[in-house]
């Protein structure tokens, strides 16, 4: 079987690395770089390994040099193949697989059909996610399923630890389904599009935080934007401080609040901060414009101050 890959981020460099150890005949990869405010680019690692291994590869290409490139080979593409590429792949080519075109998707299908998914889970505090490898279709993340596994969220789980789980759980699945693959032996499921939901894209800016929201609220905010994404933020003293880390505090009953008040300064520990409801202990930050992290209580050290 002939396979043609469209990758990108470190999904699709595990992803081309799995393929490559079950020996299958990758004939073409076409590679998508990372955003420029995400710090870790993989694309370059995923050019070293197709050149390494003397496969075609392109990156960035635009669509109609796609086309015009896979409309142009010698060889009969068996299969399509996308992992973590973020660009929807048009119909035309997608029927250019003659078994068939397949794509991935971190999300309890066919809830949270979209844009950053593990994100959006963590947002919501939702204690259950799955991997996928599924049918592309004309619509977003809406084809049949030939592969899934539940993975569970813990509430202690940020979008690190979670995307590890899943892409441990996806990797299995995906070398337990090649042998089908190769044989064209699989099966697919269809998804039930009456329970479908939808998530749209993020911006850095949707990381700031709002106090008068409860501290659970904001813990699932902070853990599902941490490093390496742009992160949750708030403003102190007129300056940008990025929070990496918190956990839910339990501060006592204050009937006199004010939302955002520091409140308990904790020695290399981090402050405790006033929610909507509940509190929360800020521990390590981040300053604008600097890539060290460190605890909240080195740069906030009055209980006067307030977040905002």
């Amino acid at each position: 079987m002939n396979y043609i890959l469209f990758i990108s981020s470190r999904l699709g460099l595990e992803s081309l690395m799995i393929l490559l150890q079950e020996k299958i005949n990758i004939k073409q990869v076409f590679i998508e770089k990372e955003h420029e405010h995400e710090l870790r680019k993989y694309y370059k690692e995923a050019i070293e390994i197709c050149d390494n291994h003397e496969i075609s590869c392109s990156v960035n290409a635009s669509i109609k040099e796609i086309s015009e490139l896979l409309y142009s080979v010698d060889f009969t593409i068996d299969y399509i193949m996308s992992f973590g590429y973020r660009r929807m792949i048009p119909d035309e080519i997608v029927k250019m697989a003659k078994v068939a075109a397949l794509g991935t998707h971190f999300s309890p299908l066919p809830q949270y059909r979209g844009f950053a998914p593990l994100n959006w889970l963590l947002i919501n505090g939702e204690s259950e996610t799955a991997v996928n490898l599924f049918y592309l279709d004309k619509e977003v993340d809406n084809g049949d399923i030939i592969a899934t596994e539940s993975v569970e969220i813990k509430y202690e789980d940020d979008i690190n630890t979670l995307f590890e789980r899943c892409l441990k759980s996806f990797k299995k699945t995906l070398i337990e389904v090649i042998p089908q693959l190769e044989n064209n032996s699989f099966k697919a499921i269809k998804q039930d599009n009456s329970k479908a939901s939808y998530t749209c894209a993020r911006t850095p800016e949707d990381g700031k935080i709002n106090w008068n929201q409860s501290s659970f609220i904001i813990y699932n905010l902070i853990r599902a934007l941490t490093n390496p994404f742009p992160g949750a933020f708030t403003y102190y003293k007129g300056s940008k401080l990025t929070i990496l880390s918190s956990e839910e505090y339990n501060e006592g009953n204050y009937i006199g609040r004010v939302e955002g008040r520091v409140v308990k300064i904790i020695k290399n520990k981090g402050v405790v901060v006033l929610c909507g409801k509940g509190s929360l202990l800020i521990k390590d930050v981040m300053l604008e414009n600097s890539d060290n992290k460190i605890s909240a209580d080195k740069i906030i050290t009055s209980v006067r101050g307030t977040l905002s």
